[in-house]
C-alpha cells in the first residue's frame, strides 16, 4: 500500500499534527517503514516478541491481551484508528511484547522502523516533544486498567458497565451487542464468573436480562457499587 493514500490521516495522529501533507510526504522518504492489512483476529504481535516498529492504527483498531496457559483470554487494553502502540516498549531494556496484539476487526497499521523513529526524534523537535507526551500518557492509561482489573470486584465492574451504556442509550434497557465471552474480555473477568454474578444480580432483582438485553431494574442499587 502506497503512503499517499494515507497521509491526510496521518494529521490526525498528535505526532504529526503540526505538518502539511506535502511535509510528511518528505518526511516518509527519508524513513524505513511499511503499511500492513490485518484480518479480524489477525495476531499483529505475539507475546515476548521484540518491538522493533512504532506502530500507528490507520483504519480499524487493535486488542492487548494476555492468553494464560488454559488457552484464556484477558482483553487489558483496546486502541483504535488514530491510536499508537509499541512507543512504550522500542526504547526499554525490556522490548519484548509483555501480551499479544491482535487486530479488533479489519485494520491497516502503519509500523515505521526504530530507526527511523530514532531519526525522527533526533530531526524533529516536535515529532520528539510529541512522543515524549504519548509515552507519559500511555503509562498513565494503562497503570489505570490494571487497577481497574486486578482492585474491583465482578460486580463493580458489571455495574460500571452497565450504568455507562445507560448513559449512552438512554433507556434502562440495555443492548449489550456482544457475546459473554467478549464481554467478559472487555471488562477483564472470566465468562463463567461473569455468568455466575449475573444470576445473583438477577435473583437479587437488581436485573433482568434476556440473549441480547440486560434491563436494570434498580439504578441506585447499581450506584451504590461503584461509589
Amino acid at each position: 500500500m502506497k503512503l499517499e493514500r494515507f497521509i491526510s490521516s496521518l494529521k490526525n495522529f498528535d505526532l504529526f499534527k503540526e505538518y502539511d501533507e506535502k511535509g510528511l510526504l518528505k518526511i516518509f522518504k527519508e524513513l524505513n517503514y511499511k503499511i500492513v492489512e490485518y484480518k479480524n483476529e489477525d495476531v499483529i504481535f505475539f507475546e515476548n516478541e521484540e518491538c522493533r516498529n512504532l506502530s500507528l492504527i490507520l483504519e480499524g483498531g487493535v486488542r492487548i491481551q494476555k492468553i494464560d496457559s488454559l488457552g484464556r483470554v484477558l482483553t487489558v487494553a483496546e486502541f483504535d484508528a488514530f491510536d499508537i502502540f509499541g512507543e512504550n516498549l522500542i526504547f526499554g531494556n525490556r522490548d519484548k511484547y509483555p501480551m499479544t496484539v491482535v487486530s479488533n476487526g479489519n485494520s491497516i497499521i502503519l509500523h515505521i522502523e526504530k530507526q527511523s523513529v530514532i531519526k525522527l526524534c533526533l530531526e524533529n523537535q516536535k515529532f520528539h516533544l510529541e512522543f515524549l507526551k504519548t509515552i507519559s500518557n500511555k503509562a498513565i492509561v494503562l497503570s489505570t486498567k490494571l487497577k481497574e482489573v486486578t482492585l474491583k470486584t465482578i460486580r463493580q465492574r458489571i455495574c460500571e458497565y452497565l450504568l455507562w451504556q445507560y448513559s449512552i442509550q438512554k433507556t434502562n434497557t440495555i443492548y449489550i451487542g456482544m457475546s459473554k465471552k467478549e464481554w467478559a474480555d472487555k471488562i477483564g473477568v472470566q465468562r463463567p464468573s461473569l455468568s455466575r454474578e449475573l444470576i445473583k444480580m438477577k435473583e437479587e432483582d437488581l436485573i433482568d436480562y434476556d440473549k441480547d438485553t440486560i434491563t436494570i431494574k434498580n439504578i441506585k442499587e447499581l450506584e451504590n457499587y461503584i461509589v
